[in-house]
């Protein structure tokens, strides 16, 4: 048995369809005006207010270990400012009032792409975020390899020290050839630097295992012209600011807390309803139970478990039956409007059913070795059918299979999820 996950990239090709076995619970824009900001701004609002925003960032600082590698971004940072981002939205916070004065919504402009690099075959949009020299203008597009894709939204953020904390809206859409676009990226050009190259004992906590760190350090100057490097942190005490000069073996360390919270009171809803079969095969039922009850064992808090069966032969017996699958298992949490995949476990083999009044029951399960003795392992299970055998070495779950899962499971418990995501890999719309 193969099982992924706590940091873990899951990249599972499919090399042969199969049957799946599941079930669940529960414009063209106006050229008007030069300036304006196009119908690509989705028209209807249902993602999260600027509180949410912060909540769910909050959410996110509280509960690490969910969340593996995936830091909280740095977009900027200076002696009075700076941004966070993540796939929930962005927020502007002021480091002289210790608290958030904006938030945006990312979601909306469809650039909340975030630890979704890819690879080489299957590059993902990653979401960029770029602030002005003078503050006067924050601009966020999304990029592929290094190159923009599509639109490039402008805010203004100095309209925050005149309002109430709220979202704010781009100010303007501009193009790759305006002159803002080109002197910030200009100004950008050396100010991100790998936050694991930072070395000595901060560079050691930044890497520490339950600790997870912005994947970028931001490069910037102070307003007397000293250099500094910044970093954002989530460890067991909550989110940090760490701030470093001087020699880069022996800095000088600023350390600051960073408070999230906003005067309204939110309720995050981040539990998921349990998923359940309701196929009317009582022998799948009967598996996939069991699949689930195995998956269950180890399960942490907040976490579904989403069993995906690949069913090669069922078998009739005397007392019940034999069922050769895959007994492949996943687990997501919530996080905004995306399920996050937190693991997932490969389970070839056999499981043993015997018939019961109400059905059947797993009496007994074989599952395949791991590593070199697998194949031989499946052979030997699998005895008499070599077709069988073929499949269940080759055989993973597909992209559209496991979409197929999720878009029930979200329909059927009415939950206002978007899209799911694969940590390392562009989310996937639902």
């Amino acid at each position: 048995m193969r099982k992924c996950g706590k940091g873990t990239l899951l990249l599972m090709s499919a090399v042969m369809a199969t049957s799946l076995f599941t079930g669940c619970g529960k414009g063209k824009s106006s050229q008007a005006q030069k300036n304006e900001v196009y119908a690509t701004i989705k028209k209807s609002d249902q993602s999260a207010s600027a509180a949410q925003i912060c909540a769910w960032l909050s959410y996110r600082a509280k509960n690490n270990r969910l969340f593996q590698n995936e830091g909280i971004e740095l977009s900027y940072c200076s002696d009075n400012l700076a941004v966070f981002s993540d796939s929930v939205g962005s927020v502007i916070y002021d480091r002289t009032k210790k608290k958030v004065i904006a938030a945006v919504d990312l979601d909306k402009i469809g650039c909340d792409h975030f630890y979704s690099e890819g690879d080489e075959e299957n590059p993902g949009l990653e979401t960029a975020i770029k602030v002005s020299k003078d503050q006067k203008w924050m601009i966020i597009y999304n990029q592929l390899q290094g190159k923009v894709n599509g639109n490039i939204y402008a805010y203004s953020p100095k309209r925050c020290d005149n309002m109430k904390f709220a979202k704010i809206t781009p100010s303007k859409q501009i193009s790759e050839k305006d002159k803002l676009y080109q002197t910030i990226i200009k100004d950008h050009k050396h100010t991100q630097k790998e936050s694991d190259s930072i070395p000595g004992k901060i560079g050691d906590k930044i890497r520490a295992t339950d600790v997870s760190s912005s994947k970028y350090a931001y490069q910037w100057k102070d307003s007397k012209g000293i250099r500094k490097q910044s970093v954002l942190v989530v460890d067991k005490d909550g989110l940090k600011l760490y701030t470093l000069s001087g020699k880069e073996n022996q800095p000088d360390i600023q350390s600051e807390m960073v408070d999230l919270k906003t005067s309204d009171k939110i309720q995050l809803n981040t539990k998921l309803p349990e998923y359940e079969y309701t196929g009317k095969d009582l022998r799948i039922k009967a598996v996939f139970d069991e699949t689930k009850k195995k998956s269950d064992e180890d399960k942490e808090e907040g976490l579904v478990t989403i069993p995906m069966l690949n069913i090669y032969k069922i078998v009739e017996t005397k007392s019940g039956a034999e069922v050769y699958a895959n007994f492949w298992s996943e687990t997501y949490y919530r996080y905004g409007s995306l399920l996050k995949n937190y693991s997932g476990g490969s389970y070839p083999g056999v499981m043993y059913l015997k018939k019961t009044k109400d059905g059947y029951r797993v009496t007994k399960t074989r599952y395949a070795e791991d590593g070199e003795s697998q194949e031989r392992s499946i052979w030997k299970l699998c005895k008499g059918y070599p077709d069988v055998a073929i499949r269940m070495m080759k055989d993973s779950v597909t992209q559209n299979q496991r979409k197929k899962v999720l878009q029930k499971y979200v329909s059927q418990n009415k939950l206002k999820i978007k899209a799911y995501k694969e940590y390392g890999w562009q989310y996937v719309n639902l």
